[in-house]
C-alpha cells in the first residue's frame, strides 16, 4: 500500500499544473486545486491556487478568501501547517504556506456551502449537472404543480504535493483529511483510488474522469469504495464526484457534496 502511494505521488507532474495556469478565461463549473511544481524544495514557499472552470483544465474564476470554509495542509508524518497566507486573484484563491518538514504533503480545501432555487424549466439540466439517479429524479417530479428546487452545494478539492522528497510520509496519502466527500490514494496501484463519505468508504458509487484532451469516462467503486483508472487514459485528468443528501420531503432542499482531484497519469 505504501508503495503504491508514493508511485501515485510522482504521476502528479509539472505537466498538469502548468497546462492549468496557463489555461484561458471563461465560466466556472468544475472546482479543483493548482500549483506550479509539485515537488518543492525544502525550506521554500509553497503556493496552490483555488480555481474554478466549465471545461477541465482551464483556468477561469477563483473565490474570495470569505467563501472557504476548510483548509488542511499536512507535510509528512507529523505537521499539520496552521500558518497559511491567501491571496485573492481574478483566475484563483492562491495559498501559500512555508513547510518546516520534508516529504510527502497534502493540501484540501472545502468552500463554504451555496444555496439557492432552481427554476422549473431548469431542473432537469440541474439534475444532469450533479448527476442525480433515478430515485431522485422521480422524487421530485412527483412533486404537484411545477415548482422550482431549492437547492444547496458544497465543494472539495485536494492536491497532493512534496517537499523535497516524496518518500516520508507517502503512506499518508492514504489517511483522509476530513472533508465530508474525498479522494485518498488505494491500493494495488498508483491509479487506484478511494473515494470516502464521512470518512468511510462509498460503495457503488459513481466516479467521473475527465481528460485534458476532452475525453471523459464513467466508473462506479467496488465494495471497498475503490476504483481504478485503466491505463488507456493517460496525461492530465480530473477525478470528480458528487453525493447528494436527499431532504426529509421531495419539497426540500437537495444538497450535494461534489470532489475533485487532479492528476497526471502516466
Amino acid at each position: 500500500m505504501f508503495h503504491s502511494c508514493k508511485l501515485w505521488i510522482r504521476t502528479v507532474t509539472a505537466a498538469l499544473v502548468a497546462t492549468m495556469l496557463t489555461a484561458p478565461l471563461a465560466s466556472a463549473h468544475k472546482t479543483y486545486l493548482a500549483t506550479e511544481r509539485t515537488v518543492w524544495e525544502a525550506g521554500s514557499e509553497v503556493t496552490v491556487g483555488l480555481t474554478s472552470a466549465l471545461e477541465f483544465p482551464d483556468i477561469e474564476t477563483g473565490p474570495a478568501r470569505n467563501r472557504i470554509d476548510f483548509t488542511s495542509v499536512r507535510v509528512g508524518h507529523d505537521e499539520v501547517v496552521e500558518d497559511l497566507t491567501y491571496e485573492e486573484t481574478p483566475t484563483a484563491l492562491r495559498v501559500s504556506f512555508t513547510p518546516q518538514s520534508t516529504g510527502f504533503a497534502s493540501v484540501a480545501i472545502s468552500a463554504l456551502p451555496r444555496s439557492g432555487e432552481i427554476a422549473p424549466e431548469d431542473v432537469a439540466l440541474y439534475f444532469d449537472e450533479i448527476g442525480a439517479d433515478a430515485m431522485t429524479r422521480a422524487a421530485f417530479d412527483a412533486l404537484p404543480g411545477d415548482p422550482a428546487m431549492m437547492r444547496s452545494y458544497t465543494k472539495h478539492t485536494k492536491i497532493f504535493l512534496c517537499v523535497e522528497t516524496c518518500e516520508s510520509g507517502a503512506d499518508m496519502a492514504a489517511v483522509p483529511v476530513g472533508q465530508a466527500l474525498e479522494f485518498v490514494a488505494g491500493q494495488g496501484n498508483p491509479r487506484s483510488f478511494v473515494l470516502l463519505w464521512q470518512g468511510e468508504a462509498l460503495p457503488r458509487h459513481d466516479v467521473d474522469i475527465y481528460s485534458a484532451s476532452g475525453r471523459h469516462e464513467r466508473l462506479e467503486t467496488n465494495s471497498d469504495g475503490q476504483f481504478e483508472i485503466g491505463s488507456d487514459l493517460s496525461g492530465a485528468v480530473l477525478v470528480s464526484a458528487v453525493r447528494i443528501t436527499l431532504p426529509d420531503e421531495p419539497s426540500g432542499i437537495y444538497h450535494s457534496d461534489q470532489a475533485t482531484l487532479a492528476v497526471t497519469l502516466r
